[in-house]
């Protein structure tokens, strides 16, 4: 998680990359909600993939499966995750100013790292331990192929 001065495709790429890069493996699939960035035309049945977002997940062999327009039941789980972050990272923000986007990143890594270190309520385990013990071989390998072609345009 990181700040971006904004949605364009270049600023997409370059968290979604860092992002593979944070968890050290690489999704089967990358489902992107119907943001113009990833998603150049959103649709209820055959949503059309931004060719250099296409690229990038080309890249990392991994899947772009657009979240549906309409179904708003396929975001449900990252409202709900976005909602806690917000609750536990950004409101400790309130009474801080930030000059510069590295300094705001910088604390955006702080809490992120108290945040997925912290034991759930009732268990005797993180967010990170269950992620380095369960969830991460499910992902494959941030490092590219040889000769792999870049996957931005610009």
């Amino acid at each position: 998680m990181e700040a971006v001065y904004s949605q364009k495709k270049e600023d997409l790429i370059r968290v979604c990359e860092n992002a593979l890069h944070y968890f050290a493996g690489v999704p089967h699939a990358i489902v992107p909600d119907n943001l113009k960035s990833a998603i150049t035309k959103g649709s209820k049945y055959k949503a059309i993939i931004n060719p250099d977002f296409a690229n990038f997940a080309e890249h990392y062999a991994t899947t772009v499966i657009p979240a549906r327009a309409y179904k708003p039941k396929d975001k449900s789980l990252v409202e709900g995750t976005i909602k806690l972050i917000y609750k536990n990272i950004y409101t400790k923000f309130d009474i801080r100013v930030f000059y510069d986007i590295e300094s705001l990143n910088a604390a955006i890594r702080t809490g992120l790292e108290l945040h997925n270190n912290t034991p759930f309520v009732g268990r005797g385990y993180s967010r990170r331990q269950q992620y380095e013990e369960i969830e991460r071989e499910a992902l494959g390998q941030t490092s590219t192929r040889s000769g792999a072609k870049r996957y931005s345009s610009s």
